[in-house]
């Protein structure tokens, strides 16, 4: 198959200037270059014609469409050419509008439903006038007034001929161009043998007249591409941040006044006044004194941590103490949260096995459908002509697989939705997949099995002064780091001092800084104590001060859901870093078998040992376990950094503990469920409704009338199973 006709007279050659080309260009994690918004997509014809731009347009290394959005996420070669990217798809018979990175999908939702309402009014009324001059005609006007009231439908018909049917005329040309099959065809050769016959019959004065009629088919039909395109819309529209924030009002002070705007109005440098219970709209710096908030979303953890003035809290956390101000350092859509979802939206162009299958089978059954259609009218035309070829275009319009295609990414849309509900953030639909083939389950020790949340156990001496703990907690003051938050939460009611100078916090190591011209130090001690996980040493001017014990313990549910694992017939392993004898400790109070528990392994040794197994699944710390998450069969992250840790696993538990683990696999098997009945369904549905076609007990446009109920069943089914 040869590459378009592609014009030098481009009406989109400005998209290859360099100023739309940025403002257009996707980032470089997306795994592709550009998004477009295809209207007047409705089927997998389409999909499977979109999808072979690379074989029509030069410069195409790759195109996927997402049925579910209307978009095709393109992938260009060096040599590539936007512009003629764009006027491939129009010459397919799309409208392409480019969608940028701050653009929202639901803007292009709006333009094609009105052009697609407009079409949709124009028929429905000309179809509805028609039969009220066609009802006299009926009950036995002749004459004079009849001709005249056929000319009258003849003139109604003409929109519905002219503007309506438009959709219908692209299709056609591009199954005729590109020699593929759709359902197109078969209803734009109804309608213009309809109206042919009828202008014919009325020229001449003798025969039936069908203005009626074929203005309700088509009417009927395009109400139905209507029906599955909001269910679409509503249904496997992006699974965005807004719902978050909705509602949500904010008090921004900037220039010494106060007013009340909506979440998605701030701008960078905005004061806002956060009160308790609300959500933060975008990252933003802590100007009050201390606040606590609630980071599960980010952390996996729904235990508050206290943070100090100047530090940087992220967008989606939860202000849990008295009113502070907050100072926005991005818009939403620059800050982690916006960035995040904005991801996940677009890995959902990775298409699930599943949703391969039944485009295909709908490909198939398109193909399977024409031929008996064919070859019905061929052998009927010998008894009647006219019954064979109405039969067949019954068959034809009842037998359309839109729904049979459609079923499988709505389901899996709603499972993704559904998902995050329950507080699992999932890449792709292909997780459900590989889920149900798990055998091996790879836990990592600390945040994992244990809450990964530190408590102060102890301190060396018992007694610390006030004034040392007021210089411990100036020196923490603006860290991120467990134990930061650990002593924070212990000491609340201890002021943190402000007399620190030359603070400074090394990765890995600890802070210092000083104090009236004396060099303090924190950092890991070598020392171990009876059920701590970790001690820090506090040095002044190089001399120890004192010691702080802090203690990791287990998760309530670890051994329960474990033994869950294990009734599923799934191999459990415990990794970890720590020591072998803790690891064993640990391993014992789950029931994972103590051959199966390792210590002292490297992030390195993790990955070797996770090679040696088959479907696997790794379910460890976001950062710490990057490499073993990243190459397991399925990756879950249950802490740390949500952004950092979706760049390696394919899922993140927002929800703290792994109850849901247990809800992942249900999920799974309810999705696997729902796709084999609205599979099942849709074949039942064509097989008996196209036997009824060819039998005569259904005519066209009684299948118009049952074409858009297949849908409605189809999208029941799916709602009903995944509730």
């Amino acid at each position: 198959m040869g590459f378009l006709n592609l014009s030098d007279k481009n009406p989109f050659a400005y998209l290859d200037q360099p100023e739309f080309q940025i403002q257009y260009k996707q980032s470089i994690d997306k795994g592709y270059d550009y998004l477009i918004f295809c209207e007047g997509m409705h089927c997998s014809s389409c999909v499977h014609l979109i999808e072979k731009l690379t074989e029509y347009c030069p410069g195409v290394s790759e195109a996927r469409v997402n049925f579910g959005q209307s978009t095709v996420a393109v992938t260009l070669a060096p040599e590539g050419s936007l512009a003629k990217v764009a006027q491939a798809i129009s010459e397919l018979g799309y409208t392409p509008r480019l969608i940028g990175t701050a653009d929202n999908i639901q803007d292009k939702y709006t333009q094609e439903n009105r052009t697609f309402l407009k079409r949709i009014a124009v028929a429905g009324f000309c179809a509805g006038n028609i039969m009220l001059f066609t009802i006299p005609i009926y009950a036995g006007l002749s004459g004079v007034w009849e001709k005249a009231f056929n000319a009258v439908g003849l003139l109604l018909f003409l929109p519905v001929l002219l503007y309506s049917a438009q959709p219908f005329y692209h299709g056609t040309l591009n199954a005729l161009k590109f020699r593929t099959m759709n359902v197109d065809l078969p209803i734009t050769i109804a309608m213009l043998s309809g109206f042919s016959l009828s202008t014919w019959n009325f020229i001449n004065g003798k025969g039936d007249i069908y203005y009626d009629s074929t203005a309700s088919f088509l009417f009927l039909i395009l109400s139905a591409r209507y029906l599955l395109k909001r269910v679409q819309q509503n249904y496997l529209a992006p699974a965005r941040m807004e719902t978050y924030f909705k509602d949500q009002i904010y008090e921004c002070m900037n220039n010494d006044t106060s007013r009340l705007i909506p979440w998605n109005l701030i701008r960078p440098d905005d004061i806002i006044r956060i009160r308790s219970g609300q959500t933060l709209p975008t990252d933003c710096e802590l100007l009050g004194e201390c606040a606590t908030v609630d980071s599960s979303l980010f952390n996996g953890e729904s235990v508050p941590q206290v943070y100090s003035q100047g530090m940087q809290l992220l967008g989606g956390t939860k202000l849990l103490s008295s009113p502070v101000l907050m100072q926005a350092k991005v818009s939403f859509e620059k800050s982690k949260i916006g960035q995040l979802f904005q991801d996940l939206d677009q890995k959902s162009y990775q298409k699930s096995h599943f949703v391969g299958l039944t485009e295909r089978l709908a490909q198939h059954l398109i193909v399977g459908v024409f031929s008996l259609a064919a070859v019905f009218a061929i052998g009927y035309s010998f008894v009647d002509l006219t019954v064979a070829l109405q039969r067949a275009l019954a068959l034809i319009v009842i037998a359309c697989p839109c729904a049979l295609a459609f079923g499988s990414p709505l389901t899996l849309g709603l499972a993704l939705k559904k998902a995050q509900k329950k507080g699992i953030l999932i890449k792709s639909s292909n997780v459900f997949e590989k889920v149900l083939e798990i055998k091996n389950v790879f836990f990592d020790k600390t945040g994992t099995l244990t809450t990964g949340n530190l408590s102060l156990t102890q301190s060396v001496p018992t007694d610390l002064s006030a004034n040392l703990k007021s210089i411990i907690l100036g020196l923490e003051s603006s860290s991120q780091h467990p134990i930061a938050f650990a002593i924070r939460q212990a000491w609340a009611d201890t002021t943190p001092s402000n007399s620190i100078t030359d603070l400074g916090e090394i990765i890995g190591y600890g802070v210092k800084g000083q104090v009236s011209g004396d060099q303090y130090e924190i950092s890991t001690a070598q020392v171990t104590h009876a059920n701590s996980q970790m001690v820090i040493q506090v040095q002044k001017n190089g001399m120890t001060v004192c010691h702080l014990f802090f203690e990791d313990r287990l998760r309530d549910e670890a051994p329960a859901i474990i033994k869950r694992l294990h009734a599923k017939g799934i191999q459990t392993f415990l990794l970890s870093g720590d020591s072998n004898a803790r690891a064993k400790e640990v391993a014992q109070k789950c029931f994972i078998p103590n051959e199966n528990a390792l210590g002292e392994m490297s992030p390195e040794g993790k990955f070797e040992f996770l090679k040696i197994h088959d479907h696997t699944c790794m379910i460890g710390d976001g950062a710490n376990d990057s490499l073993s998450l990243k190459n397991a069969s399925v990756g879950i992250a249950v802490k740390g950094s949500v952004d950092l840790s979706l760049q390696y696993a394919d899922v993140y538990f927002t929800r703290g503990g792994l109850n849901p683990l247990l809800d992942l696999f249900a999920l799974a098997e309810r999705t696997r469920k729902v796709l084999t009945r609205t599979l099942t369904v849709s074949l039942i549905y064509n097989l008996l409704g196209g036997a009824a076609a060819l039998l005569g007990f259904i005519d066209p446009m009684m299948a118009a009338i049952l074409m858009p109920i297949s849908s409605v069943l189809i999208v029941l089914t799916s709602l009903w199973g995944m509730r």
